[in-house]
């Protein structure tokens, strides 16, 4: 569960950036709000002919704003980037970001300004229904069904629903033909959390250069890191089941504790003899899986990590021969100290 807490954290932070983005939030409550009271307009002979998984198999390129709105019952969240399909490959960016890839196979962050990438990133989910809704019509057991039609901004939109067998989960997709069968909205219904995405300013002309990586781009510069295999690692005198150490070049430590009151993951430099809390994708392996998430023992960072931090944490740090021992974040809470050897 802390695993699947920490992932949906992370994915939130690479793929919906712009979280602030009022323009965004206020347009899809408003659009969430017209979906609660939008009525159902029954199917012309013409509509009942079209079939809706072919409808979402085979969906064009285009390029368009994007606007999502995540409720989660008692709170949510919004925002808006820019993006673009052509084929398999993807491109997404914000004020703040640009990445490029495949869907479900790779992605690079861009760097613009500084004409660099980096390709060390988790690749774009096959799970966004907006952005990849055939990942839907390939899989057999799933049912489509056209239940009528329903206007966004103007726009004539055939609601389909789809069934996945044993899943709690109610997908709705609104197809727009007049806009080859664009998918414009996807709505996502689970039992604790609804999604909603939608289309804006779409065109159809997509460049090939808009998906690709700069030929005048090069790539960023990793560390690697190795695994410390002799570390064991105890959490309030208890011997942890799911841990990990890894070493960097200049001998600094990323040490985390999954079984812990709560999963921090912290970055010890022992030349200052500080601890501080770590971002939990800051290794990954040569794919861009958080590393934590993996059994490999070789990692990758960007350089940055060396500037210490500003998250120091109080860890009355004791260094032992072979090892460190210190308090964790969550002491206040728990008491736990970690206490690690090699």
């Amino acid at each position: 569960m802390k695993r699947a807490l920490r992932t949906a954290i992370s994915l939130c932070s690479l793929s919906g950036v712009a979280l602030v983005a009022v323009h965004g939030y206020q347009a899809v409550k408003a659009l969430q709000l017209q979906q609660h009271d939008e009525v159902l307009t029954p199917l012309t002979d013409a509509e009942r002919q079209l079939n809706p998984r072919e409808m979402v198999l085979h969906q064009p390129d285009f390029v368009a704003d994007v606007i999502f709105f995540v409720n989660e019952g008692f709170g949510g969240f919004g925002g808006a980037s820019h993006v673009a399909r052509k084929g398999s490959r993807y491109r997404e960016e914000s004020q703040f970001w640009t990445f490029v890839g495949e869907i479900g196979k790779t992605a690079v962050r861009l760097y613009p300004q500084a004409k660099l990438y980096n390709d060390m990133v988790p690749p774009k989910e096959e799970s966004d229904y907006l952005f990849n809704p055939a990942s839907l019509a390939v899989q057999p057991p799933n049912t489509f069904t056209s239940l009528g039609t329903v206007q966004f901004g103007g726009e004539t939109c055939i609601e389909i629903e789809v069934a996945q067998p044993d899943s709690p989960e109610k997908i709705y997709l609104y197809a727009a033909p007049n806009l080859r069968n664009l998918i414009l909205v996807s709505r996502i219904v689970a039992p604790k959390r609804s999604t909603i995405q939608r289309l804006t300013n779409v065109s159809f002309e997509v460049a090939d250069s808009l998906v690709e990586i700069p030929t005048d781009f090069k790539s960023v510069q990793h560390d690697r890191w190795v695994k410390v295999e002799t570390a064991t690692v105890t959490y309030k005198n208890k011997p942890s089941k799911d841990c990990g150490v890894f070493r960097a070049p200049g001998g600094e430590l990323f040490i985390w504790v999954s079984d812990a009151y709560y999963p921090w993951h912290y970055i010890y430099r022992p030349k200052l003899g500080t601890v501080e809390i770590a971002y939990q994708g800051e290794l990954v392996n040569r794919s861009g899986k958080f590393i934590w998430l993996t059994n490999e023992t070789e990692a990758f960072s960007l350089q940055d990590y060396s500037r210490p931090g500003t998250s120091t944490v109080d860890a009355h740090m004791l260094v032992k021969p072979n090892g460190i021992k210190f308090r964790s974040n969550s002491y206040e809470q728990d008491g736990s100290i970690i206490d690690i050897t090699w």
